[in-house]
């Protein structure tokens, strides 16, 4: 939960965040309620897209889930490949410090 700590310390003027739903109706019966749900209790400030062939596209290949990318404000990509690798929020700040 580093990056709510994160985002309930700095704000969303620091970092903005968007979560890709690409597993819902992978494993199980999709629920954009569940999901709404799970996102509004994490921090409320977290934008949710759905996943689409651009999106699987653009981030594949995606081998773990959580993942993190960070990109700076022109959408360029600063960190993350798709692995899973632990972020603390000591990283959070350290990479978006240098944007």
């Amino acid at each position: 939960m580093q990056l709510r700590e994160f985002l309930n310390e700095k704000g969303l003027d620091e970092l903005s965040i968007i979560a890709i739903s690409w597993t819902e109706g992978r494993y199980g019966d999709p629920s954009p309620a569940r999901l709404k749900r799970m996102v509004r209790e994490f921090h409320p400030g977290i934008k949710v897209i759905s996943e689409t062939p651009d999106i699987v596209k653009a981030f594949s290949p995606l081998v773990y889930v959580p993942a993190n990318f960070i990109f700076d404000r022109k959408g360029k990509l600063v960190y993350g490949d798709g692995n899973r690798e632990y972020l603390g929020k000591e990283d959070v700040e350290r990479l978006i410090k240098g944007l």
